[in-house]
């Protein structure tokens, strides 16, 4: 059951560290897909001003993803450091409210992922729009995306909770 436990735990650490962190990454472009090939670069000074003042938006909403990231980051070291340090018999009687913490934090994950996807889609069509110089168009797919990016923010802070519940569920204070 310790092990079991202490499983659950590292795996749940790590499946939240590194899908969460790639699957929502700050720029959104971080990783190479081959499904969706990486677009030119943008002379963002080319567009129109409300369309800069969105991409704007979009780098603050990186700034706080990034330290979103190393909070995560930070806790689910703390989370695995804790889960080593339980005994036996406290890791039983922890397994299911961690159990319980894990799943929404998986579900977190996983819509994170679906936002993801609309995401870059909603990059596509605004490349596109943006290469045809219909900028009602590409100013509606920037506020989509912007719109986006807000969701998903929402959704790794609901880990960031997530994770500091079960921090204070498995942590020192707890094993007493």
């Amino acid at each position: 059951m310790k092990r079991y436990l202490h499983a659950l735990l590292t795996f749940t650490a790590l499946a939240l560290a590194i899908p969460a962190v790639a699957s929502a990454h700050p720029d959104g472009h971080h990783h190479h897909d081959h499904q969706h090939p990486a677009r030119p670069n943008i002379d963002w000074s080319a567009m129109p001003a409300d369309i800069q003042a969105l991409k704007t938006q979009l780098d603050q909403i990186k700034t706080e993803q990034k330290s979103l990231f190393q909070q995560m980051k930070s806790q689910n070291e703390q989370i695995r450091e804790a889960g080593k340090a339980l005994s036996k018999d406290k890791r039983k009687s922890l397994k299911q409210p961690a159990k319980q913490l894990i799943e929404k934090m998986k579900a977190s994950k996983e819509a994170i992922r679906e936002m993801r996807d609309l995401k870059r889609e909603s990059w596509s069509s605004f490349h596109e729009n943006a290469e045809k110089k219909q900028w009602a168009a590409a100013k509606t797919d920037m506020e989509t995306i912007v719109k986006q990016k807000r969701q998903i923010i929402e959704k790794q802070q609901n880990i960031v909770r997530l994770q500091k519940q079960l921090i204070t569920l498995i942590g020192p204070s707890a094993q007493s």
